[in-house]
């Protein structure tokens, strides 16, 4: 809630770990999960004599990172070393840049204010400024158990970019917002999974209290320890209602790293806040500088793919969707992708007809059947058994009206159990093609109303709710599927011929 006299600064330093199969500069296995301490080498645990190999595709994805928040690319940058003394560090400091990131001056876009079925190109936005985005190792892991800490090695040396923004967010909400945005980014990127639980996304923030209209910032405090967009949202509430707190009290805010407790909703301090200064930074003398040419820029710049909002708003301009689909389906880059091939083969099916209502038709099985059975299967698209040319079959019975929606949903479930099944095998096996024929309905029409002459009185009398009654019974007493829309129209065309020949 915001406060009428205070406001709070925010700024964010966030470390996205980056998905390469060998650590920043060792050859050794980075993959998140393996058992304590088996992805270890002597370079990452800092052994006298080893030398440190700078891993080139950490700079190819610092690069994708840069130029996707529109920042400038330092022709030259320099790696250094950043020492403190804590038991996860074997080498005693963290190899890390300072004074010269490799990117530089960029911005990242949210939109508090949008409605999640608005049209992009009309929400206002908010530009956040990234000062850096710096390359650096990772440090191993203590686990602190009762009356042991234990360490954990794995995690020594596998490559980072740590992103530090301008204290430009103004709520809580603001800042879980750019967390939410940045994910999204580095995933369609792929450069990360963007997985806060498993540590793949770390935020640390920054926040003061100041007068409203006031210039100069207030006393900050760190906070550290969340694992979530959801826990940083919390702890940022907290802490500014604590820090608001004091000063209306007369007290005085203290400069220190502050850990936050979700079980108990409280932040407790951690230690004084550090300075440059005290992680005495120095040049690394084993890494020689990262020099970036206009030609590495090109064709890291070529390789880019289209991001989220330009996709999104490319969905609802020329692919003809709402923009509350637009925005589902746009949200994971895997899923767009699978939309966009689906509809591909559908249209190499259809040649024509109306694209728009052929669109909204694949989109409609994608987050009515894909979502869920990811949702509920917990898997990835990649490992659906059911590939876009298969849901193109499946949405090509719709276009040409010989499967109901009920049917179509079946069909997918069979899909599902049947990989090599195709739609229409399925809907022939199970006796779900759709009868269109007004000859063999109309018949089986007539019986039901003559089986139910109380109801068709009824309805005749003004009860107009009892047609889906009738519909149930036909397609109850039809064999096979019957077409709802043509019992329907002909349910329609009996009972007013009844109603006449009544009067």
């Amino acid at each position: 809630m915001a406060h009428e006299t205070y406001e709070p600064v925010i700024g964010l330093e966030v470390h996205v770990q980056l998905q390469t199969d060998a650590k920043i500069f060792s050859p050794d296995a980075a993959a998140f999960g393996a058992d304590p301490n088996t992805q270890v080498d002597p370079v990452s645990l800092g052994h006298p004599g080893t030398l440190p190999v700078l891993n080139e595709k950490v700079v190819a994805y610092a690069l994708r990172l840069g130029l996707a928040t529109r920042c400038s690319i330092a022709d030259r940058s320099v790696f250094a070393r950043k020492h403190y003394f804590y038991p996860d560090l074997p080498k005693g400091y963290q190899i890390s840049q300072y004074d010269t990131p490799i990117c530089y001056d960029g911005f990242v876009e949210i939109y508090p204010e949008e409605e999640e079925d608005a049209n992009p190109a009309e929400a206002a936005s908010k530009r956040i400024g990234l000062t850096r985005i710096h390359m650096e190792e990772d440090a191993g892991k203590s686990i602190h158990d009762a009356d042991q800490t234990r360490l954990d090695f794995n995690r020594c040396g596998v490559p980072l970019l740590e992103l530090v923004t301008e204290p430009d967010l103004r709520s809580p909400r603001e800042a879980y917002l750019f967390l939410k945005r940045l994910r999204q980014l580095v995933r369609y990127l792929g450069i990360s999974d963007g997985n806060m639980e498993e540590g793949s996304l770390r935020c640390d923030a920054n926040v003061s209290v100041r007068p409203r209209g006031r210039e100069q910032f207030g006393t900050r405090t760190e906070l550290k320890n969340m694992n979530s967009m959801r826990h940083v949202e919390q702890a940022l509430d907290y802490e500014i209602a604590r820090q608001t707190a004091a000063l209306e009290r007369g007290d005085s805010v203290t400069q220190q790293t502050l850990l936050w407790d979700p079980d108990a909703g409280t932040t407790r301090p951690m230690r004084s806040k550090e300075e440059a200064h005290d992680y005495r930074y120095m040049p690394d003398p084993d890494l020689v500088e990262v020099v970036v040419d206009d030609d590495q820029l090109d064709e890291v710049r070529a390789d880019l793919p289209e991001l989220p909002r330009a996709r999104r708003r490319r969905f609802i301009e020329e692919v003809g969707l709402p923009p509350y689909d637009a925005r589902v389906l746009t949200e994971e880059r895997p899923v767009a992708d699978y939309f966009e091939a689906a509809l591909d083969q559908l249209f190499k099916r259809t040649k024509g007809g109306d694209t728009d209502a052929q669109a909204k038709l694949v989109s409609n099985l994608v987050m009515s059947e894909v979502l869920r059975v990811l949702n509920e299967r917990s898997i990835e698209i990649d490992d659906l058994p059911v590939e876009p040319e298969r849901l193109a079959q499946l949405a090509f019975l719709r276009v040409q009206d010989k499967v109901s929606s009920n049917g179509a949903q079946e069909i997918f479930e069979a899909m599902m159990e049947q990989p090599e099944a195709s739609a229409g095998k399925i809907a022939d096996e199970r006796d779900l093609i759709q009868v269109s024929d007004r000859g063999a309905i109309v018949p089986v029409v007539e019986e039901v109303l003559d089986d139910n002459p109380e109801q068709v009185e009824t309805y005749l009398d003004g009860k107009d709710g009892l047609l889906g009654f009738f519909i149930g019974q036909v397609r109850r007493t039809f064999d096979g599927s019957p077409d709802p829309e043509v019992i329907q129209e002909v349910l329609r065309e009996k009972l007013e011929a009844r109603r006449q020949a009544a009067e």
